[in-house]
């Protein structure tokens, strides 16, 4: 594992975020380079407040929903830092697998549809795709086939070598999130990872709670009776 992101480039586009702004703090903290989207100018103006001043973080307006807005989004990064590592996207808000809508999965779908065809546009090296989803499910589906149809375009590309795609999907387990920064301290770790699969997915869940053991007596605990 590196020890710290320096010199490596990571885009949020969903940086507004509860999620996003505390990956967004982890990597500045982690000397890495940041640009960061928010989805309205309210947003940008309240990202650029609640983050240091810095060269190393590039914050601009961007609509996932648009596909011409986020070719945009990572046109300015390749212009702000020349090459991008790594995209941090939190593609739908997680939640219970119970309650995931079709439509949130055709969202979450698109917007990393969106992401995978502009970033790859600019990229020529390793870039690493960090999707925060729920768990698999019914989102597998679509998550497998956006990866595998921009491995095949990647694989297709001329003109110049085509870049090293891979994705990490990281998942709350049934969409239990807890507010002590386990979700971004976990995405911090899997950037700092030189080397994964092509494709992996990591399920966090709660600690368990300890089992109580009985301390009565041994005489005093209920004994089962078998019968000779």
């Amino acid at each position: 594992m590196i020890r710290s992101l320096k010199g490596k480039v990571v885009a949020i586009p969903l940086a507004a975020s509860a999620t996003g702004l505390a990956v967004a703090r982890l990597v500045a903290e982690d000397d890495g380079d940041l640009l960061l989207g928010a989805g309205t100018a309210a947003q940008l103006r309240s990202l650029e407040t609640r983050l240091p001043r810095s060269d190393a973080f590039y914050a601009v307006q961007v609509d996932l929903e648009r596909p011409k807005s986020v070719d945009e989004f990572f046109k300015i990064a390749m212009g702000q830092f020349g090459h991008v590592d790594a995209i941090v996207l939190e593609t739908m808000k997680v939640a219970p697998r119970a309650t995931l809508s079709e439509k949130a999965l055709g969202l979450g779908a698109r917007r990393l549809l969106h992401c995978l065809d502009a970033a790859l546009r600019y990229s020529a090296g390793d870039l690493h795709v960090i999707n925060i989803a729920p768990v698999a499910g019914r989102y597998a589906i679509p998550v497998a086939t956006a990866f595998l149809g921009a491995r095949l375009a990647t694989g297709k590309s001329g003109g110049g070598p085509a870049p090293k795609l891979r994705m990490s999907v990281v998942s709350p387990f049934d969409g239990a999130v807890s507010d002590d920064g386990t979700l971004a301290r976990t995405v911090l770790h899997v950037l700092r990872e030189p080397r994964t699969p092509d494709i992996a997915e990591l399920i966090l869940r709660r600690r368990l709670e300890p089992e109580v053991r009985d301390r009565r007596p041994v005489a005093a605990r209920s004994k089962m009776m078998v019968p000779m």
